[in-house]
């Protein structure tokens, strides 16, 4: 079961979700990768990596056609289209990729594992006040929203002078009865706040969020 689904989180955010059941010989077939891209592949090691890899590739491919898929980096690392049509951000865990993209706004998309072990490490990326706001019902979901809403907001920032504690706040909300499944969060970025929205979603065992 490859492509899972296309998510509109707001007018001009897309993001899909692909569920890697292939091998890495046939999402290969899927894709067409430039010399960079080939050697890029030719270094990994683990099988689940290149799957990986190759999944937000052909998920990309198959939401932006006709437009070419083809990515490169910045110097921060940040994925970009060669072609710059749209802003695009990847990510992976498990089985599944993810991709998100717009043709007008950066964005920025994380998807994990629900584990229980994030709660030894939570205090680590959320400020006291977050912490305060964790609904009881739906701890372990409510706190994975803004481990990926950070992550999310990161990546779309595309700098590395981000700390997730004190630069990132994600702002009370009700996970149990927000039906829109968004949320707000604040971004300082050399001293400037910066205001933005989160649109997450539990699927299976995973949480995913785009920030935009």
């Amino acid at each position: 079961m490859p492509f899972l689904r296309e998510i509109i989180p707001a007018g001009g955010i897309r993001a899909g979700i692909w569920q890697i059941t292939e091998t890495a010989d046939e999402l290969l077939s899927m894709v067409r990768l430039s010399h960079s891209e080939k050697e890029i592949f030719d270094t990994f090691r683990h099988d689940q990596r290149k799957r990986q890899w190759l999944a937000y590739r052909a998920l990309l491919r198959q939401l932006l056609h006709p437009v070419s898929p083809d990515i490169t980096y910045d110097s921060n690392g940040k994925p970009m289209l060669t072609s710059g049509s749209h802003h695009i951000s990847v990510s992976h865990a498990g089985d599944f990729a993810a991709v998100a993209y717009s043709g007008d706004l950066p964005v920025g998309i994380d998807i994990e594992t629900l584990r229980e072990r994030v709660e030894r490490v939570r205090e680590r990326f959320m400020n006291q006040a977050e912490l305060d706001s964790v609904c009881a019902g739906k701890r372990l979901e409510h706190i994975y929203v803004h481990w990926c809403g950070k992550e999310a907001l990161y990546k779309m920032n595309g700098k590395p002078e981000v700390d997730f504690r004190n630069d990132i706040y994600i702002h009370p909300f009700d996970y149990l009865c927000n039906t829109n499944q968004t949320c707000r969060a604040t971004l300082t970025v050399d001293g400037r706040k910066n205001d933005h929205t989160l649109f997450y979603e539990k699927v299976g065992g995973y949480m995913m969020v785009v920030a935009f």
